[in-house]
């Protein structure tokens, strides 16, 4: 997700800005990057394997960032103005 960010702003001057917040039950990680924003139409497929708006890209990268999150009980998502990819994952996972 940072390299994406910093892909994104490109030749630009732009920041990255990376926030961790934890409580009792789960730790928070947001990415945001002052870029151009993830386009309406490509936005609800960014998560899907092979999905990709670059030259040479594989569409593999957010997708297994999606998938380990995931694997960890916890949830991604994304929201554009700015561009903010948030992870929660929770502290403790229940065995059942």
């Amino acid at each position: 997700m940072i390299s994406n960010a910093i892909e994104a702003i490109g030749q630009n001057t732009g920041t990255v800005t990376i926030r961790l917040d934890e409580n009792p039950q789960d730790v928070s990680i947001e990415i945001e990057y002052s870029g151009p924003g993830i386009p309406k139409d490509v936005l609800p497929n960014i998560f899907e394997p092979l999905f990709t708006t670059k030259q040479e890209g594989t569409g593999l990268g957010l997708v297994s960032c999606k998938s380990i999150v995931e694997s960890h009980k916890g949830k991604i998502s994304v929201t554009n103005d700015p561009t903010r990819f948030s992870v929660t994952i929770p502290k403790t996972i229940s065995k059942k």
